[in-house]
């Protein structure tokens, strides 16, 4: 690949660090598996922080999962993702923040909280995929 080839793939914002902020995970000694009244809820928080060329991202998601109105697991996992503009995109730094940079910090979640899961013999529970470009508008949404 010529050099142009690559200056055109790369991205006008750099990722400067995503780190695990705070996770908390509890369950009970007994679970109940494969039965169609467990329920399930999933919350995600974004707040995005832009100072001049700089995009923060908090990123929040908690689970619940309860059968006949008892909670048998709940998590808490929040994450920080930090991002600098690197040069004239033409994409707005908020909205880069709630759609690209929840979007590039998700994955991290969905890995935690499929190994706090597996870790706790619950086997791995998947988190599902979230269009954040829909989410966009909502400061929290349910999936």
């Amino acid at each position: 690949m010529e050099k142009k080839e690559i200056n055109e793939l790369s991205s006008a914002f750099q990722i400067n660090n995503i780190l695990l902020i705070e996770s908390r995970f509890k369950r009970i000694p007994n679970v109940t598996f494969n039965n169609p009244e467990i329920k399930r809820e999933i919350t995600i928080d974004i707040e995005v922080n832009v100072i001049e060329n700089k995009v923060s991202v908090s990123e929040s998601l908690s689970f619940k999962q309860t059968f006949k109105d008892e909670e048998e697991v709940s998590a808490f996992i929040k994450m920080f993702g930090d991002f600098e503009k690197k040069d004239d995109s033409p994409l707005d730094t908020e909205e880069f923040g709630k759609i690209n940079g929840s979007a590039i910090i998700y994955p991290y979640i969905r890995e935690h909280f499929s190994q706090l899961t597996a870790k706790a013999g619950l086997g791995l529970i998947f988190l599902p995929p979230v269009n954040f470009v829909k989410m966009k508008s909502e400061s929290q949404t349910k999936i």
